[in-house]
């Protein structure tokens, strides 16, 4: 018998989920996939031409020297050159076999087993594996969702211990689109600096930026080049991912031990693909600005259709890349499981999705959607994802805080059917319990901070309306809104008192019990307004909800459109969200009056209140204008979808109510709605509670 095999190596390792749904998906004739990043371009003709013509001529078939062609390698470092990059071609720049064989280099070469590595959460998923094959451990750093997916350096330097020895990312961010700012990326530095680090770049999407704010890459400072391993393919700028070629710089010790490794993996980059990215280079500019004018109609086109799933889905613009990775709501079946909402979603609607859980641990309850792939394929994915949404939608609370839709408890895990009448009691008495303690804490907390709270209802764009809204008011006041999009009455007490939580395991509750006690009795964090989302779906909901907080001002968004939604459901909608508007003033209550039922409650509370139509549209300028009471507002292009548009009315309104001024809005409407935009503001973060600072090991300075 031969002695069996060990798999020590890949016993850690898993297939990426992407090539995972993508290989479910190809057994499937008829899927359309959203799911691997591959652009839906072919190869620009004059790179395939040029690539012919050196075919003839029997420049293709030898090896190259292992660093890649002195012509390329000289190609690269003029470019690198343009951006501000002094390396020299002889021995500080390699071709690699695309991005992630240079990933896979520089890592076998430059860390040793058991070293830590920080990588954000969620970063692409073969990040992790690729540490894990290289004997080191991922360390993972949450990115901020609520900001826009942003980094938090302050998160990320509790996180390095004296084993920590490289921070790893990807700029722009896949999955989320995320673009790390200058100041960023120099914190980043100062913490490398500080605590003797390797920074890491993977800069495959950098060619796809959807903002003005110039690009920067720790690359560019000179003083940090000892510190900077910067990687590049040209799989994604140029359509060339079948071409399997990239390159990296670093300074000359890196990259000399980054080439032993290269050496022994691959030899050389493939020649012909080498050749290929000399003519990218020299020939092929023109086609990035083409496909980046596609992609960003495409995430334009994208977000307008998860705008009409706002009841499914949160989502956050995208700057960079050409993915998306909107969080499933919990009221969605399998929205804490998104490996197998993603196999549902492939068997039942034949649509190819990521799993987010792929990407970190942040990733879970999130899905990746490419609109690299072609328009079509984007309209018809879309297509099927709205009717398996409408057709299987319903709440699904998780365990332990679980109930069935009647209010009825649910059956523990496993149990035999009927078999536990007396654990459901109990369970669904501790329940009660917990909420009843919950509340009575956000309520405790509300009359000793006293912050005018802002209450968001509809069932169609809430969470884009709380961002926008709280955007502008946090311009004038200590404000802040949901950390996550709650629909329940365990969510709005948690909402009130800053907190979130993952109710899997009883330990969970216990701790944010704990911290929600601090919370109630001992912050002194400024706030002057809340912004919160209201989440009915069922007649009594509201009831409720106004048990832990009353609202001054309401906001009422859209509703499904007839044909689109359940008439009962409807009509449930806007008799909760009437109860809303009935304990604010009229003058107080904001409503968008799309739909007959809204019409109706506008009709009903009276002038005073404010009726938020349709957008005009203003041809002159191209842009879009609108009026309240202060005078004309001017948008511009960039905020896409129905909800983002009217969320912008309506916060002038709000606003100006609150005595903002008319320039001031102005200003944050520019933000939002130009290339420039930065992220809106969210959440504050939580301050320390009992138990909640433990301290990280640091690595001493120098």
């Amino acid at each position: 018998m031969p002695a069996p095999l060990r798999h020590s190596r890949t016993a850690a390792i898993a297939l990426s989920p992407i090539k995972e749904i993508e290989l479910a998906a190809a057994r499937m004739p008829g899927a359309v996939s959203l799911a691997q990043g591959i652009p839906s371009f072919d190869t620009p003709e004059v790179i395939k031409a040029y690539v012919v013509q050196k075919m003839a001529q029997g420049e293709v078939a030898k090896y190259s020297l292992a660093p890649g062609m002195q012509e390329l390698r000289e190609l690269v470092a003029g470019e690198l050159l343009k951006d501000g990059m002094r390396y020299d071609p002889d021995g500080e720049i390699l071709i690699t076999a695309g991005s992630i064989e240079g990933i896979a280099a520089t890592l076998l070469a430059l860390m040793e087993p058991g070293d830590e590595i920080i990588l954000p959460s969620p970063s692409y998923a073969s990040y992790q594996h690729v540490i894990r094959m290289a004997g080191c451990v991922p360390v993972f750093v949450p990115l901020d969702e609520e900001r826009n997916f942003d980094l938090d350096t302050e998160a990320l330097a509790r996180r390095i211990t004296g084993r920590t020895r490289a921070i790893f990312y990807c700029n722009p961010n896949n999955p989320t689109g995320t673009i790390y700012s200058r100041a960023q990326s120099l914190a980043m530095l100062a913490l490398a600096e500080t605590h003797d680090l390797l920074i890491v770049t993977d800069e495959v999407y950098k060619d796809f930026l959807y903002t003005d704010v110039p690009y920067f890459t720790p690359a560019q400072e000179e003083a940090a080049r000892s510190r900077v391993v910067r990687i590049y393919s040209f799989s994604k700028a140029y359509a060339m991912t079948g071409w399997r070629v990239g390159y990296l710089h670093a300074d000359r010790a890196h990259v000399t031990e980054i080439l032993k490794v290269h050496d022994a993996l691959v030899t050389c980059a493939p020649v012909i693909s080498q050749h290929a990215a000399m003519a990218a280079l020299e020939l092929g500019q023109g086609a990035i600005a083409e496909f980046r004018q596609a992609y960003r109609r495409r995430r334009n086109l994208m977000l307008q259709h998860l705008d009409g799933l706002s009841d499914v889905f949160d989502y956050q613009k995208p700057n960079g890349a050409y993915f998306v990775f909107p969080r499933v709501k919990d009221t969605v079946p399998l929205a804490r499981d998104s490996r197998r909402l993603a196999f549902d979603l492939l068997e039942r609607a034949q649509v190819a999705l990521v799993p987010g859980i792929g990407f970190g641990p942040t990733g879970e309850s999130h899905l990746r959607l490419s609109f690299g792939r072609r328009e079509e394929d984007i309209e018809e994915a879309f297509v099927r994802l709205k009717r398996y949404f409408r057709e299987r939608g319903g709440r699904v609370l998780h365990a332990p805080f679980a109930q069935t839709a009647g209010g009825a408890p649910a059956p523990s895990p496993g149990a035999p059917a009927g078999s536990g009448p007396s654990r459901g009691a109990v369970r669904q008495r501790t329940r009660g319990m917990a909420v009843a303690y919950l509340r009575m804490l956000a309520r405790l907390y509300l009359r000793r901070r006293r912050p005018r709270v802002v209450a968001i209802a509809g069932n169609q764009g809430k969470t884009v309306f709380k961002r926008i809204l709280l955007g502008l008011v946090q311009r004038r006041f200590a404000a802040r809104g949901n950390p996550r999009s709650y629909n329940t009455e365990i969510g709005l007490p948690l909402a009130v008192l800053g907190l979130e939580i993952d109710p899997r395991s009883w330990r969970d509750i216990a701790r944010t019990l704990l911290r929600a006690s601090w919370r109630a009795v001992a912050d002194r964090q400024p706030l002057d307004l809340l912004v919160l989302e209201y989440g009915v779906r069922n007649r009594g909901d509201m009831a409720q909800l106004l048990r832990t907080a009353v609202p001054e001002w309401a906001v009422v968004t859209g509703l499904t459109p007839d044909g689109e939604g359940d008439p009962d459901t409807l009509d449930a909608v806007a008799e909760e969200v009437r109860i809303l508007c009935g304990v604010v003033a009229p003058a107080r209550a904001i409503i968008c009056t799309g739909d007959a039922r809204l019409q109706a409650l506008h009709a009903a509370l009276g002038p005073a209140a404010a009726a938020i139509g349709a957008m005009p549209l203003s041809p002159p300028g191209g842009g879009l204008h609108f009026r309240t009471n202060q005078g004309p507002y001017e948008l511009g292009g960039e905020l896409v979808g129905a909800s983002a548009l009217l969320a912008a009315r309506a916060a002038a309104t709000l606003g100006e109510a609150l005595g903002m001024e008319r320039e001031e809005i102005q200003a944050y409407l520019t933000e939002i709605s130009t290339v420039t935009a930065p992220p809106l503001p969210g959440a504050w973060p939580a301050p320390a509670g009992p138990g909640e600072a433990a301290a990280a090991r640091r690595r001493p300075a120098g």
